[in-house]
């Protein structure tokens, strides 16, 4: 009611004001060259005194004075000093914007018509709310050993703080609540304007729904909360692994993905070694950890605070604290389960992964390939071989000073942590189950799915990634020894997206598989898709790469392509995907695939070698 009576009295008096002040108009003097103001009767009202001058607009000009701007009233009387670089008019809250230049920085305020200024100019952007009565404001705030940055606040007209500095960016207010972004983690919730956290900042994602929110929580959950903010539902997109906790330590943050530091370490790429010496230099023999293994699950070496400072602690030259390597086990979906070394450090790297010291009593070896061989004992050597100074974090997490202090600023730390949330979950929208075909379809698909191209199951390193290179007759394919896809994820309802790469893991036994199937092409018979020509319905189709699970259940979608580029005995090539599929996995070169048309009749006509493959296994 209070700022209803200011805003109702604001603008009666605006509006006696703009009645005489429409009788009046600025007027270059010819003996001064200085502006003043003249009535009808062209009158001096207001001495020539200015260098520059505007009409008046709600019984307020704008004038310029010594090369600096303020603000008067129809009587000549100052109400902003021309202490400023810009203003601009009073809006109908009496409220205006103004700005002063510090060197190259141009820093702003609001000011009202009583000349008092609302919110002090020291901020680099301002932004008033005219319908919800609010003022957003980007302010520095002081951050421990960085120094002032810019965080945004919320204040109402009378420059009273509702939130202090604290967003990234400035909330969007609609009928009392806002969407605010945290400046810290850069994670989002609901607040009102009333100065309550409706719904806390630990979000991916909130858009605005009808009269309620969309939200994608950090655990990708999609929510709906209606107008009183009760949760109406709730679903749980499968595939989500819980992301490497940071858990607001900078060392923690800046050793992220350096290395195998936040790793997801399996028990084929995750041994126990022996290591020895001979004419050759050092090998070693790595056997299973005994570990509790269970199914999926798996390790993270993890830099620790060790205020015990065991053997092979790490200092930190930033503050004398001390730093340990510790690692814990999860569960397939990233869940704590516990820690199997307390302490321990980086012994070594050498080509085939990097050696750990768990607690002085074991060394492991994390191999770099997440796709190891899930043999129970084996033997490598132990090619380049360097060990690795641990007497401070920087050489024993190959951290550099700068990489540590960049963490302690937030806008750095909050970019840190959505590369990590997004990095662990890149690519989770392809664990959606794949929609339903229509029924007009269904017949054709289970059909041509009878075919030996659809029914046979691809093992790992018959599934790798390649590179086209066009011939006369066709084309020669460069083969990979992994597969690496990329991923692009979008959540239309939250309005969030990510993308990035992802190198396929084929399951702790090496047993997934992957196959081909069939489904309608989006868009119909003009759609790009592999036509029906087998039983006349003239439909197109597109085919979808799937990634199975030991059992056969369907895990995710690793590609949709529209059909076949090459194929030939010994190969199939989806070019765009930078996919193919091998016969007999192991060649670097396959020569002259060759272009096949893209109907389903040329995929039954696809051979491969799978008979004689089948009988082999069967063997």
């Amino acid at each position: 009611m209070k700022l209803r009576s200011i805003f109702l009295s604001t603008a009666m008096l605006l509006i006696a004001a703009a009645a005489f002040a429409q009788d009046i108009k600025p007027v270059k003097d010819k003996a001064s060259k200085l502006f003043g103001y003249q009535d009808k009767s062209k009158n001096w009202v207001i001495e020539p005194s200015f260098n520059a001058a505007k009409r008046f607009i709600g019984g307020f000009a704008i004038v310029e004075k010594d090369g600096r701007k303020g603000v008067i009233d129809q009587s000549g009387a100052w109400i902003l000093k021309p202490e400023y670089d810009d203003i601009d008019k009073f809006d109908k809250a009496g409220l205006c914007e103004v700005m002063r230049k510090s060197g190259k920085t141009k820093l702003r305020g609001i000011a009202n018509t009583s000349g008092e200024l609302v919110i002090p100019v020291e901020c680099p952007a301002v932004s008033v709310n005219r319908s919800e009565a609010l003022i957003m404001a980007e302010r520095y705030v002081e951050v421990p050993r960085i120094g002032p940055k810019p965080m945004w606040g919320v204040y109402d007209f009378e420059g009273n703080e509702i939130f202090a500095p604290s967003f990234s960016s400035s909330p969007s207010f609609r009928n009392g609540r806002g969407i605010a972004k945290s400046a810290t983690d850069g994670l989002m919730g609901v607040i009102s304007s009333d100065g309550q956290v409706l719904l806390p900042l630990d979000n991916l994602s909130v858009t605005y729904s009808g009269g309620g929110f969309n939200v994608l929580t950090s655990e990708f959950v999609a929510c709906y909360y209606d107008s009183r903010m009760f949760k109406n539902s709730e679903f749980a997109y499968p595939g989500y692994v819980a992301p490497y906790n940071p858990a607001g330590d900078a060392i923690r943050l800046a050793a992220w993905g350096n290395g195998v530091i936040g790793k997801r370490l399996h028990r084929n790429n995750l041994k126990a070694i022996s290591i020895g010496k001979d004419s050759r230099g050092r090998s070693a023999v790595c056997n299973d950890l005994r570990l509790d293994w269970g199914y999926g699950r798996f390790v993270r070496l993890e830099p620790a605070l060790d205020e015990e400072e065991h053997p092979g602690a790490m200092l930190n030259p930033e503050n004398g604290s001390y730093y340990t390597v510790k690692a814990v086990l999860y569960e397939s979906d990233g869940r704590f389960v516990e820690e199997v070394s307390r302490w321990g450090w980086l012994e070594a790297e050498c080509t085939d992964g990097v050696i750990y010291n768990a607690e002085g009593a074991e060394t492991w070896i994390a191999m770099r390939d997440i796709n190891c061989l899930a043999v129970p004992s084996f033997s490598i050597s132990l090619n380049s071989y360097r060990q690795i100074d641990h007497s401070d974090v920087l050489g024993g997490l190959g951290l550099r000073n700068y990489d540590i202090s960049r963490m302690l600023d937030p806008s750095s730390a909050v970019r840190r942590s959505n590369e990590i949330r997004e990095a662990e979950n890149v690519g989770i929208t392809s664990y959606l189950p794949r929609p339903a075909p229509e029924l007009r379809s269904v017949r054709v698909i289970d059909n041509a799915m009878r075919q030996p191209i659809f029914r046979h199951r691809f093992e790992m390193g018959e599934v790798v990634n390649c590179k086209v290179r066009p011939n006369d007759s066709g084309a020669d394919l460069e083969l990979s020894r992994s597969l690496v896809l990329p991923f692009e994820d979008s959540f239309s309802d939250t309005g969030f997206s990510m993308k990035g790469e992802e190198e396929i893991f084929w399951g702790p036994n090496n047993a997934r598989t992957v196959m081909l199937s069939l489904e309608p092409a989006e868009g119909g018979k003009n759609a790009p898709g592999t036509k029906d020509d087998v039983s006349g319905s003239e439909r197109n189709f597109v085919i979808v790469i799937a990634l199975y699970e030991e059992d056969g259940s369907y895990l995710r979608t690793l590609g949709v392509a529209p059909y076949v580029d090459y194929a030939s005995d010994e190969a199939l090539v989806f070019e765009k995907l930078g996919i193919a599929l091998l016969d007999r996995p192991g060649k670097p070169v396959i020569k002259n695939v060759k272009t096949i048309p893209s109907t389903l009749s040329a995929l039954r006509d696809i051979q491969m070698g799978f008979r004689h493959r089948s009988q082999r296994r069967v063997a």
